[in-house]
């Protein structure tokens, strides 16, 4: 998160606004299941496309803390690797009060994130992408932020190039997933390294999940409508 001026005990937390721009989106939105090792973030992601007949498109990224052992939060196997820089910078605290909200995210910045782990996306028009193109997509994101070291990106000037072995040849349709308690069908990225994906249309939706294949053990990978409709039929 980034503030401009200066962070009081009484400023508001502005999450609850952006929550209000997402519920105003004509689509729900989902998110990772309640579970004891995850943590949801602030949205990490969202945006939204128009033309005369309104709202185009829509997207909305949810990111989450993970606990590799959430009974004991202090455990030094919970804590992200964090250069000295850093974590000097979580330590330093002005001489005034802060909001709990903004202590709140700065303590969680010393665990591990599973940044924009799942992406909801729409398209308002029939001649939308693929289940199988969206998540190709979310995938290529992640890795291009998340692994740039590992994809051989650091010091790459300008546009990016997709990330390599991951096209739509990648992805594999045996695959479930749960949203909301039943199972659907959906299409997977299962030849990855780095990362696993799964994706699934709701509806008039996309769901998509990307995350990092080391804390797979730690993450069950269901879904659940996180927005304020959920009353909308598929």
């Amino acid at each position: 998160m980034r503030f401009a001026g200066r962070i009081s005990e009484d400023s508001p937390d502005p999450v609850a606004e952006q929550w209000e721009r997402i519920n105003a989106m004509p689509f729900r939105v989902f998110g990772l299941a309640p579970q004891s090792g995850l943590e949801e973030m602030d949205p990490s992601g969202s945006g939204s496309g128009s033309d005369a007949a309104g709202t185009r498109d829509g997207h909305v990224g949810l990111t989450y803390v993970l606990f590799r052992n959430p009974a004991n939060r202090s455990d030094p196997a919970n804590f992200a690797e964090l250069d000295d820089p850093i974590r000097e910078a979580l330590e330093q605290r002005p001489p005034w009060p802060l909001p709990a909200w903004y202590l709140r995210q700065l303590d969680l910045q010393r665990y591990p994130m599973l940044w924009e782990a799942i992406r909801t996306s729409w398209y308002r028009d029939a001649a939308t992408p693929s289940i199988d193109e969206v998540l190709v997509d979310h995938t290529n994101y992640i890795l291009m932020n998340q692994f740039r070291v590992e994809r051989g990106l650091i010091g790459s000037i300008g546009s990016l190039p997709p990330a390599p072995d991951v096209t739509a040849i990648s992805v594999q349709r045996d695959a479930t997933l749960r949203v909301d308690g039943i199972d659907r069908q959906a299409v997977r990225i299962d030849t990855d390294p780095h990362v696993f994906a799964i994706g699934a249309p709701i509806g008039d939706t996309l769901v998509t999940v990307v995350v990092n294949r080391d804390e797979l053990p730690h993450i069950n990978i269901e879904v659940v409508t996180r927005g304020r409709d959920t009353t909308r039929a598929d």
